[in-house]
């Protein structure tokens, strides 16, 4: 009989919303191949954005994911800066430490970060050639200024923009359909292969989260 896991996930925005759905389930079904014995990943169950401070909004997302059953929780903030140190000592260990620290049963306490480096479209950028197909250009990554390293760039949702803006410059009016980022978040999100996104050590970070959730749960050893 097959184990199953039920993953509660937190986003900034509803636009990270879309796009991190499809990326945190599939990374989790990854990860269960690691383990032994089966597992079962329910589909991930999202928890509504809550307005105040960083850690006390977590301690209610925390709250709210021991009452709905969540065995897990993931917890989305972007860097907003070239390195995810600053995100990890600030916000995300001291919040994770209050909600370790709080008593009662109605708490889910195994909690799991995803910090993109700058921010979540930087994940968007791991995989150019589905990005490009989702926009419908043949234009060279340089072409689109999208050819350097995804964490590179200080504004990749502003890459982003800039590289549609690029790509259906030469459309003629007739098939110039306007397109903007925001089309882009949940298929991107669905087709990303995740092999990319190992490339980014932001994600790696995430994946490796995802194991100590797994062996806290004493599903991976």
């Amino acid at each position: 009989m097959s184990k199953q896991i039920i993953i509660g996930f937190t986003t900034e925005g509803t636009t990270d919303f879309q796009f991190l759905e499809s990326v945190i389930q599939r990374s989790f079904e990854d990860v269960a191949f690691e383990c032994s014995g089966e597992l079962e990943i329910l589909p991930a169950q999202y928890i509504d954005k809550q307005s105040g401070a960083f850690t006390e909004v977590v301690i209610g997302y925390a709250q709210q994911a021991g009452k709905r059953g969540f065995m897990v929780l993931c917890v989305h903030a972007d860097a907003d800066a070239p390195h995810d140190t600053g995100t990890f000592d600030n916000k995300i260990r001291p919040a994770f430490m209050a909600v370790n620290h709080m008593h009662g049963n109605h708490v889910c306490k195994n909690l799991v970060a995803i910090v993109p480096v700058q921010m979540t479209e930087a994940w968007m950028l791991s995989d150019k050639d589905l990005l490009k197909a989702e926009i419908g250009t043949s234009k060279s990554d340089v072409e689109l200024g999208i050819h350097k390293s995804p964490e590179v760039y200080a504004n990749p949702k502003q890459t982003i923009e800039a590289a549609i803006k690029i790509a259906r410059q030469d459309l003629t009016r007739r098939h110039r359909r306007e397109l903007t980022i925001v089309e882009l978040y949940r298929p991107i999100g669905q087709k990303l292969v995740l092999t990319k996104l190992e490339n980014l050590p932001s994600y790696r970070k995430f994946k490796e989260a995802i194991r100590h959730a797994f062996r806290e749960l004493n599903y991976l050893h």
